[in-house]
């Protein structure tokens, strides 16, 4: 089995849940299409990076920025799908 998959598009949206302590990242490659959306799961193990390859804080991320994404292979059926992130970086 493959460590990871990747994924890149852009930010269409932000959500926090503060008593799980995730954050919910949902961006695609077509904004305007919801079957090439994707939410990643974010924990405090995800480690999130700058062009620059410089590590920042997941609130550094805003809605609209393209970002690329190593993440589980293993998501939901769901549309759209979601999936643990073990690596975002800003593009």
């Amino acid at each position: 089995m493959k460590c990871c998959a990747f994924k890149m598009g852009t930010v269409t949206e932000i959500r926090y849940n503060m008593q799980h302590r995730l954050t919910f990242i949902t961006f695609a490659t077509d904004v305007s299409n919801i079957y090439t959306s994707f939410i990643l799961i974010v924990s405090d193990t995800t480690l999130v990076m700058d062009e620059f390859y410089n590590e920042i804080s997941i609130d550094d991320l805003q809605v609209g920025d393209l970002i690329g994404s190593y993440h589980s292979p293993i998501m939901t059926m769901s549309i759209p799908p979601q999936s643990q992130a073990f690596i975002i970086e800003l593009k």
